[in-house]
């Protein structure tokens, strides 16, 4: 077909053949297999004319429509095939996000608008069962919690320290070290929510030579960190948790090197998914341009 429309609009086949990138012979001679397909002959040819005939005229005024949408149906393939179509399901806990989750939705949605993203909010020990058995396609893990047989891609290194109430003598320290915490309740989520986050503050405080009073927060997830302003205890958050503070609040970040905390992309190899693909290179391009990976270095 696109043979025939370039002899169509040229009525010379000399010109064609250079314009379509192919010999005269071989125009010729898909022109002729053509007309013998359809049992009709589309041109009328002479040594110095070329004009269509009845039957070439009619399929000339049609050709040009139906190739555009085989070229629009095979470009439609090949975008699915590049995951630019389709379905994002990303798993997440909300006790981990804060910004980092909303700044890669809003990312992924801006670069590729034809893949709906699903978020899929779970407690933080059910993300890396939810990419093995399908439930997500991608997830995003903090602390290290339970990927192993998992592919992952680290998205945002985050320094960490404790919210605590302006009145608290540590508000004025630039720094907080872990032993500054030994007699102070620590507001942690349930186990069943964020286990490995316990874990790894618990093995903290140890290394640095306390046993630490963990308190488990009434609320799975509040930004707002009100169980702080009420006196019950101070907590350990990342830096990112900083702006949807109170007044009464402040966040103060721990010695460099303490409970750095680093969120990954992590999914089954085994499953195939270029929605997936696409979002993960989407996330390498924000966390380049956020500078996300030098955070805990400031």
């Amino acid at each position: 077909m696109r043979y025939f429309l370039a002899v169509a609009e040229e009525l010379n086949f000399t010109r064609a053949a250079e314009r379509v990138g192919v010999s005269q012979q071989v125009l010729s001679s898909q022109i002729r297999q053509l007309e013998g397909e359809l049992g009709v002959q589309l041109f009328d040819r002479s040594t110095h004319h070329v004009a269509l005939t009845q039957a070439g005229r009619a399929l000339a005024e049609q050709g040009r429509e139906v190739l555009a949408a085989v070229d629009g149906l095979w470009e439609e393939a090949r975008s699915r095939a590049r995951g630019a179509h389709g379905v994002l399901r990303f798993g997440f806990a909300r006790s981990g996000s804060y910004d980092t989750t909303p700044v890669l939705i809003a990312a992924m949605r801006e670069a590729h608008p034809d893949v709906e993203v699903i978020g899929v909010e779970l407690a933080a020990p059910d993300l890396p069962p939810a990419a093995r058995d399908g439930r997500a396609d991608v997830v995003m893990l903090h602390w290290g919690e339970g990927g192993r047989g998992l592919f992952s891609r680290e998205v945002r290194r985050m320094r960490h320290g404790v919210v605590v109430r302006h009145d608290d003598p540590l508000a004025d320290h630039d720094t907080v070290a872990l032993p500054e915490l030994a007699d102070r309740p620590l507001l942690v989520p349930g186990p069943e929510l964020a286990s490995a986050q316990r874990a790894a503050i618990v093995r903290a405080c140890v290394d640095a030579g306390f046993e630490p009073e963990l308190v488990t927060s009434a609320v799975p997830f509040d930004p707002g960190f009100r169980e702080v302003s009420f006196g019950r205890g101070v907590a350990v958050a990342p830096e990112s948790a900083q702006e949807p503070l109170p007044d009464e609040l402040c966040w103060v970040p721990f010695e460099h090197g303490v409970l750095d905390g680093i969120a990954t992309l992590a999914w089954d190899p085994a499953r195939s998914s270029p929605a997936r693909d696409l979002f993960v290179e989407v996330a390498e391009r924000v966390g380049a341009r956020e500078g996300w990976s030098a955070n805990v270095d400031r």
